[in-house]
């Protein structure tokens, strides 16, 4: 299957799922993701997002998993998907970008560790390549499940 014909039945699979849940997509898209191959990133705009993206992201992880899930049984591909709604992925990566660059700057001048809270998976994704920018500073996760977070270190 093409990534076209792939990408309308992940759309699909996305809508068909949201409406199940009683949320009416206003628009929708789906773009192959550049950084990584066989990743797509399903786009939707609804009313009243809060309780779809959840506390902290955590109701929009779960939905992600479940198409995720849902797109590998139907389409028979191994597709990881990421689902953004009302632009919360870039306003998120927006305030963890200033967050971060602040916290670069506290352990450079304090030669201090900072831990920073628990997140996702994707949220220490983005942490880690944000400070790997930075040559004064590393990077590593710590803890194990629900308290997986990244710490950042004065590189040796």
């Amino acid at each position: 299957m093409n990534n076209k014909k792939r990408n309308e039945n992940i759309l699909n699979l996305t809508c068909e799922l949201l409406a199940k849940m009683n949320f009416e997509v206003e628009k929708a898209f789906v773009e192959d993701m550049e950084e990584e191959e066989n990743q797509v990133l399903v786009g939707i705009v609804v009313k009243n997002p809060a309780s779809l993206i959840g506390f902290r992201g955590r109701n929009l992880v779960s939905i992600q998993f479940v198409l995720s899930l849902m797109v590998r049984t139907q389409i028979d591909e191994n597709v990881r998907v990421l689902l953004d709604v009302n632009n919360y992925r870039n306003e998120q990566k927006d305030r963890l970008k200033g967050m971060v660059a602040n916290l670069i700057e506290k352990v450079i001048k304090t030669g201090n560790s900072v831990s920073l809270a628990n997140m996702s998976s994707y949220e220490r994704r983005l942490c880690h390549m944000m400070i790997a920018e930075n040559e004064q500073v590393i990077s590593e996760s710590e803890g194990e499940g629900e308290e997986r977070h990244v710490v950042i270190k004065i590189k040796a």
